[in-house]
Parts: C-alpha cells; sequence; structure tokens
C-alpha cells in the first residue's frame, strides 16, 4: 500500500488554504499552522479585503471553496474613471466575464480552515518561527514544506530578496471601509476612481460583525459546537494613497508635504481618523462618489489603515538541507490598486498543485523552482505587468502613444470588453498594455 504524500503549510491565508485543499482532494495528508483559532478570526478586526474575479471563482467552486456562492452579492461589470490634474476625466464600463464577488477575510480565513479540517485535514492554532519551520524540515517528515504567512510574517525573511524580478507595486498607504447601506444601494459592479494620488475601490462585499470577546471564549471551547456566523451584504471602500500625496491620512501640507513617522495603528480611533480624511479628500475628486460614501454607515471594526511596503523574494530556499517553498505575500507583494491579489494567491496555489501532479516525490529544489516559474509564465509576469501599468499611469514614465491607445481603445465597446476580459485574467491584457 502506497503511503500518501504529507505536506506542512505555515500559514491559513488565501494561498495557503488553496493549495492545502488541493492537495487534500489529490490525497495527501496535510497540516496547517495558523497564528489565530478560527474563532479568534471571526473576533478580530477586519483585514484587507480582496477582489475575487470571475476565472478566480471559478476555481474556487471547483475546489469546492465557494462557501458563499447564493448569499455573496456579485458585480457584474466594472466601471474605470480616470481623473487627471488638470483637464478632462474620461470613464468607461464594460461588463465582466462573469460574476465577481469579495468576501471578509475573516470570513473566507475562518471557514476555509473549517473546510480543511472537515476534509481531514490537520489544523494546529500556534504561532509559529523560522526555528519551527527549521525543526520540521530537518525531520524530513514532510515531502513538501510550504511557507505561506502575511506579508508582515517574520518568516518571510526565510527567503532572499529578489532583485531581477518585479511584482509591479509600489509603496501605498492602504484606508478601508465597509458601509452599511439599504440593500436597493447595493453597487452590482466594481467602481474604480484612478487619479495622481491613487486609486479608489468600491465594491458590494459579504462581511460580518465581530465576535464579542464572550462569544470566542465559548466558540474556543472544547466542547464548542460547530461555529457558525451570519454575514451580510454591504459595501467595501478602499483608498489606496501613494505616500506624500493629499490621499495619504498622514499627509502634512505644513511640513512640505511629507509623510508622517508611519501608522503603527491599524485599527480603532487611528483608522477611523484616516477614513474621515480620505473622505474629505474624496469629494476633491469625485463629489458624488463621496456623497455616497458618506450616506453608508462604517461597520464597526471593518476600518483599517496600513502602509504596503512591496517586497519580492526567491520563492525557493533550503533549510537544513530540505527544499523549502514560500508562496503568496511572503514572496511577492501584488499591487492591489490591480484588483490581482486573490487571482494571484489562487493562481501560485493551484499552478504548484498541478506541477506537483506532474512531477510526483521526491520534490527536490528544482521542481519546486520549476513550479514557481511555471506560475509566472502563466500568471505572475502579466498580474506584474498590469500592476506596473496601474502605478505608473500618472507617474510620466509610459509613452504617451501607450497612454493614448489606452484612451482610444477602452472609448469602444469593444475595447472596454477587451480592457475588462483582462482585469480578469492578465495575460489577456498585455496586448493592451503596449499598444
Amino acid at each position: 500500500m502506497t503511503t500518501p504524500p504529507r505536506a506542512v503549510i505555515f500559514g491559513s491565508g488565501h494561498s495557503a488554504l488553496t493549495l492545502a485543499t488541493g492537495l487534500l482532494e489529490d490525497g495527501w495528508r496535510v497540516d496547517v499552522f495558523t497564528r489565530h483559532p478560527t474563532a479568534e478570526i471571526l473576533g478580530n478586526p477586519a483585514g484587507l479585503t480582496q477582489l475575487t474575479l470571475p476565472s478566480v471563482h471559478a476555481t474556487e467552486l471547483a475546489l469546492g471553496l465557494g462557501l458563499w456562492q447564493h448569499t455573496a452579492p456579485p458585480a457584474h461589470e466594472v466601471r474605470m474613471r480616470m481623473v487627471p490634474p488638470h483637464g478632462e476625466e474620461f470613464d468607461f464600463t464594460a461588463p465582466l466575464p462573469g460574476p465577481a464577488v469579495a468576501i471578509d477575510h475573516r470570513l473566507k480565513s475562518a471557514y476555509w480552515l473549517q473546510h480543511v479540517a472537515e476534509r481531514g485535514g490537520r489544523v494546529h492554532e500556534r504561532a509559529c518561527t523560522s526555528a519551527d519551520v527549521s525543526g520540521f524540515a530537518s525531520t524530513r517528515l514532510h515531502d513538501l514544506v510550504v511557507v505561506a504567512p502575511g506579508s508582515d510574517s517574520d518568516l518571510r525573511h526565510l527567503f532572499a530578496p529578489d532583485p531581477d524580478r518585479s511584482g509591479g507595486a509600489t509603496d501605498r498607504v492602504v484606508v478601508q471601509a465597509h458601509l452599511a447601506v439599504p440593500e436597493e444601494w447595493l453597487p452590482q459592479r466594481v467602481e474604480v476612481l484612478s487619479c495622481p494620488w491613487g486609486e479608489v475601490m468600491v465594491y458590494p462585499v459579504l462581511t460580518v460583525d465581530a465576535l464579542s470577546p464572550f462569544q470566542v471564549r465559548s466558540l474556543s471551547a472544547i466542547d464548542a459546537p460547530p461555529m457558525h456566523v451570519t454575514p451580510y451584504s454591504a459595501v467595501c471602500v478602499q483608498v489606496m494613497a501613494r505616500p506624500g500625496t493629499p490621499l495619504d491620512p498622514a499627509f502634512s501640507p505644513e511640513e512640505g508635504g511629507e509623510t508622517g513617522a508611519g501608522l503603527p495603528r491599524r485599527h480603532g480611533a487611528h483608522a477611523r481618523s484616516a477614513w474621515a480624511h480620505v473622505l474629505a479628500q474624496l469629494a476633491r475628486l469625485a463629489p458624488d462618489l463621496a456623497q455616497e460614501c458618506s450616506e453608508g454607515v462604517v461597520i464597526a471594526g471593518s476600518e483599517l489603515v496600513r502602509e504596503v511596503h512591496p517586497q519580492v523574494r526567491r520563492p525557493v530556499t533550503t533549510i537544513q538541507g530540505a527544499p523549502v517553498v514560500g508562496i503568496g505575500d511572503a514572496t511577492m507583494t501584488v499591487e492591489h490598486a490591480s484588483g490581482q491579489g486573490a487571482g494571484a494567491s489562487t493562481w501560485v496555489a493551484t499552478t504548484l498543485r498541478d506541477q506537483l501532479r506532474q512531477h510526483g516525490p521526491p520534490f527536490h529544489a528544482d521542481v519546486l523552482t520549476g513550479a514557481w516559474e511555471a506560475y509566472w509564465a502563466r500568471h505572475g509576469q502579466y498580474t506584474s505587468a498590469f500592476g506596473g501599468f496601474v502605478t505608473a499611469y500618472w507617474s510620466g514614465a509610459l509613452p504617451e502613444r501607450v497612454l493614448t491607445g489606452f484612451a482610444e481603445t477602452v472609448s469602444t465597446p469593444e475595447g472596454a470588453a477587451a480592457w475588462s476580459a483582462g482585469l480578469d485574467d492578465p495575460a489577456r491584457m498585455n496586448h493592451l498594455l503596449t499598444l
């Protein structure tokens, strides 16, 4: 009887749990280490919400991860508004090639963890260090060691910086809030406003109220019943400010426009102050959009402000003689304003899984490197190029012919639809970025 291969995954984010689910389906034995128990995840303030575009949504459904298929509010089209510092703004609207959805990351992480456990995965609630990863690698008990934590985790330092590759992202200050609105006000499209100060994205989201400390303790008990919360539809507003511009909540004109010393607190009063700041600035850019946002009620715990500093690291390292692969934010930051965060996490996980199925154990460093390169060839390079286009659009770095070609292309229904299809899959957009 053949012993099934074993994997240990450090992290419980989008890429980690997508990979864990796929490996379990392939007959692997999977251990997942998560820093927070599921109840604690649901009691925490919100993290950064990710838009799940149609192709990624379809992949999640195929994996059995579309747990909110019938309850998440869909977006069926995208509207893009370009607001230059001088001259006329222009906009275009195009249908998406399928429904796009957004799920509060607390819901997704908690219920996907529960889903992994129900499928036979072993979930360990424990914060892990580099020494833990080293210990697991040294035992050789697992055929695959994966590091997939958040971008702030110290585990990212296991992987060396990669100066030869770019993820297309730049420094940002992100401000987010979920808004409660009457059902008839719920948008059915993704709205994106782009200007030299940054980007603003507005789209429907399935969110949840944070659990109280008492509820967290009750659901964390050994004999606790299965976890269940009631999500509801809301509006997600995200502002991706360029540092030092008026959209940056740390912007200080009195100090010559420099950003402040940092944003030490991501939630609470600090985040609410940041939200008030960007809402006031949004009124200068798009009064109609600012009015819609001001009429919604900010959902407690959904406010978030965080600095994003892009990083690109080599995806494979060797620890105690064993290869270790890093995926997700641990090794590459995707430009959030491109809407490709969820896609990058899904595609790297599914590509790695496909490559492992083709090769079979043992999985040496060259196999894991080749698997990551397969992701880069099919998805990563195009996601990076699109992110680079977004960040360079207002910088003056793009040739005038590219800017003119973009405006002319999206001015037609066919061109706008092609752009929308490229948003869903950046590989289909590559030719539009070099017109």
